[in-house]
């Protein structure tokens, strides 16, 4: 592809498209910021930033008036003029006449809704127009990487598609008595838990919660129970979720989202339902549940067409892949929290990852810390440690993560889980494992010793189960 062709396929681009910003719209807007800042201007710079406005005068314009609002400086044309001479930013915009000529303006506040409408759709065709103009770039020099080029372009758009949703940000003093708002909240809850709870008591007190944009690996070796932990975590968030406003937990719970690589959809549910409705997993299978039992789970199924969790059983995808999905599940059902089974089993399609497992591996895991980042929501990663931790069957440890050191680096937590070999167990379903805090970036580690309930494939909380008790 010649560098003609491609300025050919940018040109045409440029030529599709029409008018990207509107100047009568701005110089309204201005004119009334100017005539009556106390009606307008709260709304126009909570909705609007210096970005929508496309004229450089108009950017200077709308930055000096914001600044003397900022300082409490009443806003006329004395003051704002006054402002650009102090700032020598007057003949930038063509001097006094560009506000005699705002000022003069037609524009009246009826039509300010209007006036911000305008400006935001211009805003946003810019950014459109300039995401397309990257995309058409990114195809003619990574046309050798499709899934590169769709997870790049899916992303830019995403985020113009939450601007065209969201507001803008707001003045610092807003954001201050927040911060303040936030405080007396915490103090009044005497640090109960924040984040997503995790279902352990101790694992909460050490987290407080699964936090937003935290990448958590869940390590273990294979068919010890990886699985049905992140099945148990991902039961306990679908429980309840605190109403803020209330100061209560509410039901239904958090919204989950469940990549399964390795198993179907139907199998997942079958597990959840055994596991929330203690019921044998091998007794379902084998279609020996006693009619009451089969009739709970009948009820509960009917409850469980309410819970708010997305499973995406795809097999065989790449990280880009996987980051789409995600986006889509996110935008689409407002996911609070995304659990990932398991890591080794996604691939990258990168030329140096295909020579390299190891550089695959850190690319995946590097893809999946950014997106935490980019949705803001925690997201739960289940992986498998290697074969050298069993050599003379010793704990865990975070060298034993598999293939990659970049998964122990991108992590914010790191569990690692492992079955006890204990001869004092009287209940054989009911086996004693250890979670393991290995790594917690923002927090401290520690080892938790909790339950495998064999029958219902579900972890268990002892110590949860004696404080419930107590409260019985």
């Amino acid at each position: 592809m010649t560098k003609n062709m491609k300025r050919k396929g940018v040109d045409t681009i440029k030529e599709a498209i029409p008018a990207l910003f509107s100047a009568e719209a701005e110089k309204a807007l201005l004119g009334l910021m100017l005539t009556n800042p106390e009606l307008v201007f709260d709304q126009i710079r909570e909705r609007l930033t210096v970005e929508d406005f496309y004229i450089p005068a108009h950017r200077i314009l709308f930055e000096a008036i914001s600044e003397l609002h900022a300082k409490k400086i009443a806003i006329d044309l004395t003051t704002v003029h006054q402002y650009l001479v102090d700032h020598h930013l007057d003949e930038k915009i063509g001097g006094a006449a560009l506000l005699a000529d705002l000022v003069a303006s037609f524009a009246t506040h009826l039509n300010l809704e209007s006036y911000i409408k305008i400006l935001k759709e211009k805003s946003i065709l810019r950014r459109l127009h300039s995401a397309a103009l990257t995309i058409v770039q990114n195809i003619y020099e990574n046309s050798h990487s499709v899934s590169q080029v769709l997870d790049q372009a899916e992303k830019q758009i995403f985020e113009i598609t939450d601007l065209a949703v969201t507001r803008s940000t707001v003045k610092a003093s807003v954001e201050i008595q927040k911060a303040i708002e936030l405080i007396d909240c915490f103090h009044k809850r005497k640090g109960r838990l924040f984040g997503i709870p995790t279902g352990f008591h101790h694992l909460d007190q050490i987290t407080t919660g699964w936090q937003n944009g935290d990448m958590i690996v869940l390590a273990a070796r294979p068919g010890v129970g990886k699985t049905a932990l992140g099945l148990t975590f991902a039961c306990r968030a679908l429980k309840e979720r605190y109403d803020q406003t209330k100061d209560l937990w509410i039901k239904p719970g958090y919204s989950v989202g469940f990549f399964s690589l390795e198993m179907t959809a139907v199998q997942i549910m079958l597990r959840l339902l055994a596991a929330i409705g203690s019921e044998s997993l091998q007794k379902i299978r084998r279609g020996e549940l006693e009619p009451a039992s089969l009739e709970k789970l009948r009820m509960l199924a009917d409850d469980a067409k309410e819970w708010p969790f997305y499973i995406d059983d795809s097999s065989d995808l790449t990280i880009h892949q996987l980051r789409a999905k995600a986006r889509r599940m996110k935008n689409q059902f407002g996911v609070d929290l995304i659990i990932i089974d398991y890591l080794q089993l996604l691939h990258s399609d990168s030329q140096q990852a295909k020579e390299n497992r190891q550089v695959e591996i850190s690319e995946i895991s590097r893809g999946i810390k950014a997106l935490a980042k980019e949705l803001n929501i925690p997201i739960i990663v289940l992986a498998q440690l290697n074969r050298r931790m069993e050599e003379g069957r010793s704990e865990p440890a975070l060298h034993h993560l598999r293939e990659s050191g970049a998964i122990e680096q991108d992590a914010d937590v790191v569990i690692l889980l492992h079955r006890l070999e204990s001869d004092s167990v009287t209940d054989v379903t009911k086996i004693p494992y250890l979670i393991h805090v290995a790594k917690q970036r923002n927090g401290p580690t520690d080892k938790i010793e909790v339950l495998f309930n064999a029958p219902y494939t579900r972890f268990e909380d002892p110590l949860r189960h004696e404080i419930e008790q107590s409260y019985a």
